[in-house]
């Protein structure tokens, strides 16, 4: 299963972007470590672009499996990853992969899709999942995003210039859109659409897949007036938190 949007969007935001910093994986790979909260041996990264984070996370886990939907970054992954590291390219929600993982994780982008599609994704995670592991997954968090609704920005002013996004709202849907374009002409735009849970709606989807949720880990939020980034938020004003799942 593959919405319509999501390979061009996350295609069209890697080539702006590009990479990050090596430091700002080790940072993330540190979090998600101290998080899992015990040594694991083997992990699958969900949506895991040309495979940093699972490099980073690497040093300290034996063997890695990601799943990449845009081939490019998939391919790009498979050119740079050590051996310990398998890089698979297709759709979370329809690869077949027989192996069970003591952890598995999907940062930044869950919602893809309605309620039946978040489903359908953590019915794979729980096949996935041994018995005694745990899943991270980032939520969007809906009532921050209801106040991002109609702002626009630049992403990287310094780097892209010529690169605008904007932030709606789908009030009805709880559904973010973050639609970006080029400032010269606006027809040239591709939106991303992530679906936003509180944390009693997601507590409940992820019940319905036999999963529970242990641990909720609050990230930052974002001051639009001033154009700053706080970095610790509540769970209830937060751009998205993570939650910690097992079986």
């Amino acid at each position: 299963m593959e919405n319509n949007w999501a390979n061009e969007f996350y295609k069209m935001q890697y080539e702006f972007i590009g990479n990050y910093p090596e430091q700002f994986y080790q940072e993330s790979a540190n979090e998600i470590l101290a998080q899992i909260g015990q040594p694991v041996h083997s992990l699958l990264e969900l949506g895991a672009w040309d495979g940093s984070l699972a490099r980073a996370l690497s040093k300290d886990i034996n063997q890695i499996t990601t799943v990449e939907l845009v081939e490019e970054m998939a391919e790009q992954a498979k050119a740079l990853n050590p051996d310990h590291i398998e890089a698979v390219h297709g759709s979370f929600y329809d690869v077949h992969l027989l192996q069970k993982f003591e952890a598995v994780i999907y940062i930044d982008g869950f919602g893809v899709g309605g309620d039946d599609d978040q489903l359908k994704l953590l019915n794979n995670i729980y096949h996935w999942l041994e018995d005694d592991g745990c899943a991270l997954i980032d939520i969007y968090q809906p009532e921050h995003w209801k106040k991002a609704d109609g702002f626009e920005m630049y992403p990287d002013p310094r780097n892209m210039s010529h690169i605008k996004r904007r932030y709606s709202y789908d009030f009805e849907n709880d559904i973010m859109m973050d639609t970006w374009w080029h400032e010269k002409d606006e027809k040239l735009n591709s939106t991303q659409y992530l679906k936003c849970y509180t944390p009693e709606e997601i507590y409940n989807l992820c019940k319905q897949a036999g999963l529970n949720i242990i641990g909720y880990f609050p990230h930052g939020v974002m001051d639009y007036d001033n154009l700053k980034y706080q970095e610790h938020a509540s769970l209830e004003e937060c751009m998205f938190y993570r939650i910690k799942l097992t079986k």
